[in-house]
């Protein structure tokens, strides 16, 4: 039985940014866009109701039912117990969710025989921890494992934008790859069982994404909530963590106030203000420019009749 969404604009939006790789062309009035993934199809009608169908169509539902607060569908949770004692290279990434900071992304090596002691430190997604337990917890894994950070700021972040580079799973990809294979190097002759990246899209796009990367790590397994999966996951992402705080320090120095987390109002209201003294293109420096909250926050600006300093269309 299919699934559907009525959905608002601002999420249609969202949504077709999400699935933008898959989308088909379409010729019907009643329909904005249909995105074609390998098991199932999503139709986004001018209605704002989003149909999903096919084998995967409550797998795909159930992304956007967490999200907007909506009933979930009970999904038969698949196996993957077989990972969680191997030695496992784990990848995860912070940041995406955030309007002001950087981008990060680690890659964890976990050996099997140590998976017990990092489990017995508390170490689980960083999403569950407070800054202070993940700053601590990082000091000590720095010292257990082996690992890699790749650390993309605001500035390099906006120059992708307007490119052929210009898509955030894109973006995920290729730093997941180059800190896969960063870890590789420094693993060269350590035998290990599998990478897992906490999945932020299916693994057949994520190899389309790196199609045209000289250097493609291979056999990498991209599983939902990969943190759970194995520790090696957890620990790249409070490693990640950490950088990304210590990141979000460093740019509160440069507007002289604490950076809010998140994309909320509260974040609008904080990049209003930073505007005001600093003008527009501090923006380059401490956000992401192309998340919907500059728009947000030019409109705001304008309908209030507050000037845009240094603004260029």
């Amino acid at each position: 039985m299919s699934k559907t969404i009525k959905a608002t604009p601002e999420q249609i939006q969202e949504m077709l940014e999400h699935y933008k790789g898959y989308l088909v062309n379409n010729n019907s009035v009643s329909t904005i866009a249909r995105a074609r993934l390998e098991n199932a199809v999503i139709t986004f009608y001018a209605t704002n109701t989003v149909l999903f169908q096919g084998i995967d169509e409550n797998v795909e539902y159930n992304i956007w039912a967490e999200k907007y607060g909506l009933d979930k569908v009970q999904l038969d949770e698949p196996d993957f117990s077989m990972y969680e004692n191997l030695s496992v290279i784990g990848c995860d990434e912070v940041g995406t969710g955030d309007y002001f900071g950087p981008v990060v992304v680690c890659s964890a090596f976990v050996r099997s025989d140590q998976i017990a002691e990092l489990k017995r430190l508390g170490v689980k997604d960083s999403k569950l921890l407070m800054d202070d337990i993940i700053i601590d917890l990082a000091l000590k894994l720095r010292t257990m494992i082996t690992y890699s950070i790749l650390v993309l700021p605001p500035e390099k972040f906006n120059a992708l934008h307007k490119t052929e580079n210009d898509n955030l799973n894109f973006i995920k990809a290729c730093l997941h790859n180059n800190a896969i294979n960063s870890i590789l190097k420094k693993i060269e002759n350590v035998k290990y069982d599998a990478i897992i990246i906490d999945e932020f899209t299916p693994v057949e796009k994520y190899y389309h994404y790196l199609r045209k990367v000289p250097v493609v790590a291979q056999d990498v397994k991209l599983i939902p909530k990969g943190e759970k999966v194995h520790v090696a996951v957890a620990a790249a992402s409070i490693l990640a963590r950490a950088a990304f705080l210590k990141g979000m320090k460093e740019l509160s120095k440069i507007v002289n106030v604490d950076l809010l987390k998140g994309a909320s109002s509260s974040v609008d209201r904080q990049a209003v203000s930073i505007i005001k003294s600093y003008g527009y293109p501090i923006l380059d420096k401490v956000a992401k420019k192309k998340y919907a909250n500059t728009k947000k926050v030019i409109d705001y600006m304008k309908t209030n009749n507050i000037k845009i300093r240094d603004y260029y269309e």
